[in-house]
């Protein structure tokens, strides 16, 4: 039987038609996803409508809810996808340098993860929600708190490890890293503010760099 002609790839034709659909639907599910992170970042989870959100991907309502069911089924993937790339963007990080050099690269990571993806940034390290807890997104913010715990744990324990080396002296890391994560989230938080009081993302950097130095000597063992 004859079959249809494949493109210069070699890819038959009807292959070709068989995986517009797939891309159709990912599109779709893209511009939902992109719509829904704006709307979410700037108007809270609980504002926010799926009607809102399908008029700003130009989609249907019914498309919406066909690809997640839900309006918490579409933060929570949203809270996946910023998760992964906060992990990702934490893993750069070369694990070959020394431990308190990784403790610092770990911070200039969270920087750029935050400036380069404020809306994932929001998702990650900015409460969202209304101030009115929502039940129904009670397990996603915990799956929020676990992966960050995660990821500060690891420079928790490099922290560690650079006091059993010698080249920092002795402090109480828990606290320490509770402090270095409050102060990059609130830092770069400030980028956020509608007001004078905002920083732009270059007085972020700067401001950052700074406190990093400022960390650095007061950590390093002289």
């Amino acid at each position: 039987m004859d079959t249809e002609p494949a493109d210069p790839s070699g890819t038959p034709a009807l292959d070709r038609r068989a995986r517009r659909p797939d891309r159709r639907r990912a599109r779709t599910r893209g511009a939902i996803m992109t719509a829904a992170r704006t709307l979410f970042a700037a108007r809270g989870v609980r504002r926010a409508t799926i009607e809102e959100i399908a008029e700003a991907a130009d989609v249907s309502v019914g498309a919406v809810y066909f690809h997640f069911q839900s309006k918490e089924g579409l933060y929570l993937a949203l809270v996946d996808q910023a998760l992964e790339v906060n992990t990702e963007a934490m893993a750069a990080v070369d694990r070959a340098l020394p431990p308190l050099d990784r403790v610092l690269a770990a911070g200039h990571a969270y920087m750029r993860f935050a400036l380069e993806y404020p809306e994932h940034f929001q998702m990650v390290a900015l409460r969202v929600l209304d101030p009115q807890a929502d039940p129904a997104l009670v397990e996603i913010e915990d799956r929020v708190a676990a992966r960050v715990e995660a990821l500060v744990g690891i420079v928790e324990q490099d922290l560690i490890e650079a006091m059993a080396d010698g080249s920092v002296r002795e402090v109480p890391p828990r606290e320490v890293m509770r402090f270095l994560w409050g102060a990059w989230n609130g830092v770069t938080a400030l980028s956020f503010r509608p007001d004078r009081l905002r920083l732009t993302p270059d007085e972020v950097q700067r401001t950052l760099e700074v406190g990093q130095g400022i960390l650095e000597s007061a950590l390093r063992r002289r």
